[in-house]
């Protein structure tokens, strides 16, 4: 497949582009940020939790569907 290049080799370069000014957000207090987060992945990667969960929703899929086939 050919592909033809139809711009024009005389129209001027354009150099630079306005931007709006990026708003950034500050945090004053990073340790307090990264605390929470800790605190959050330490919740999902809890080993007792997933277990816990699974197996509630082995009950519960359990109840709902063994109930509909009688």
């Amino acid at each position: 497949m050919i592909i033809e290049d139809e711009r024009d080799l005389n129209a001027p370069i354009e150099v630079a582009r306005e931007v709006p000014p990026i708003e950034v957000e500050t945090v004053m207090n990073d340790n307090h940020r990264f605390q929470q987060f800790l605190a959050r992945y330490r919740q999902i990667k809890d080993k007792a939790a997933h277990f816990e969960l699974r197996d509630a929703l082995i009950d519960h899929l359990w109840e709902r569907y063994s109930n509909e086939n009688h």
